[in-house]
């Protein structure tokens, strides 16, 4: 490896000021969390596109991709409250006039 500066990362670290490194540095964490929890591979992809500018000039620009494994998640169960919120316990069943004997509508 060459001593000094870097032209791939001092090129991508002047595009948007620098925003690709941070946008691929947050995909990376995004996969690596997937991949730990999921077992199953990931990547994340910066692609540097270069043109001509002219005769003597280039442009580049970054693209930022990134490729997480699906995470599976698992089920909870709910039931509706009185005023229609969501709760984890069990409505008691009297009160809902759901037992056998209860009268509905009088």
């Amino acid at each position: 490896m060459s001593e000094g500066n870097s032209h791939f990362l001092m090129a991508v670290g002047r595009i948007d000021g620098g925003l690709p490194i941070e946008t691929a540095d947050n995909c990376l964490r995004d996969v690596i969390a997937a991949v730990q929890r999921t077992g199953k591979r990931g990547s994340v992809t910066l692609t540097l596109d270069i043109g001509p500018n002219g005769e003597l000039g280039f442009e580049a620009s970054c693209k930022v991709t990134a490729r997480a494994p699906n995470v599976v998640f698992g089920k909870s169960f709910f039931f509706m409250g009185r005023n229609g919120d969501l709760t984890r316990e069990a409505p008691d069943m009297q009160q809902l006039g759901l037992m056998k004997g209860d009268r509905v509508n009088g």
